[in-house]
């Protein structure tokens, strides 16, 4: 087996930190300050941000400007942006990491597999959150931006195999447009399992 060559990719939101719900209520309220909605149209805000979760920021902020048929400026954009990630600061302080998370990464580490980690948050904001989390160490490196981009980097610099590990159906497809394979992470017990998953799906059959 040559660990070396397996490269295992981790999700941040939802997949490492349980923030799917605070930035949800974020998302909310960026939304209606800056573009002025209706409580009427709060279902389809949050239909909109739940479908494209995991997606890069103004992915999402595309997909619901046109459900709701609106138009915007590059100002509002970055106005939106800057306000989402003001609201995230806030309320991600106290946000713990699943608990299986450190010793997870610790013992993956441990066995000479290289880590990575990329997210759809802008990439300075999100090194600061793994930095406020004390996970920046457990990664060789991290970005934010496009998923299936990054995915598709790693195999090109040589890694055999590269497992992404995510929690939404667009981490799924990111998966399978770059042509990895994928683990889906519901709740604790699956971060725990990864590696398991490793060994035996992995490393025995493919290795």
């Amino acid at each position: 087996m040559n660990e070396s060559r397996l490269a295992i990719v981790f999700d941040y939101d939802g997949t490492l930190i349980d923030t799917m719900r605070i930035k949800a209520a974020s998302y909310l309220e960026a939304f209606e300050t800056v573009f002025n909605s209706s409580t009427a149209a709060r279902e389809k805000i949050l239909a909109s941000h739940k479908r494209t979760s995991g997606a890069h920021r103004f992915i999402q902020l595309s997909d619901t400007l046109e459900t709701l048929g609106l138009t915007t400026t590059d100002e509002q954009k970055e106005n939106w942006s800057d306000l989402y990630s003001s609201l995230n600061g806030r309320a991600l302080k106290d946000v713990a990491l699943f608990p299986s998370v450190k010793q997870t990464l610790t013992s993956l580490r441990e066995r000479g597999i290289q880590l990575f980690s990329v997210s759809g948050i802008p990439e300075e904001e999100f090194l600061g959150e793994l930095s406020s989390k004390k996970l920046t160490s457990f990664f060789v490196e991290a970005k934010g931006g496009d998923k299936p981009g990054y995915l598709n980097s790693l195999k090109e610099r040589g890694f055999r195999i590269v497992l992404f590990v995510g929690d939404t159906a667009y981490d799924e497809k990111a998966a399978a447009d770059a042509g990895v394979t994928f683990y889906w992470v519901e709740n604790d017990d699956d971060i725990r399992n990864i590696p398991s998953f490793v060994e035996k799906t992995l490393l025995q059959s493919r290795l």
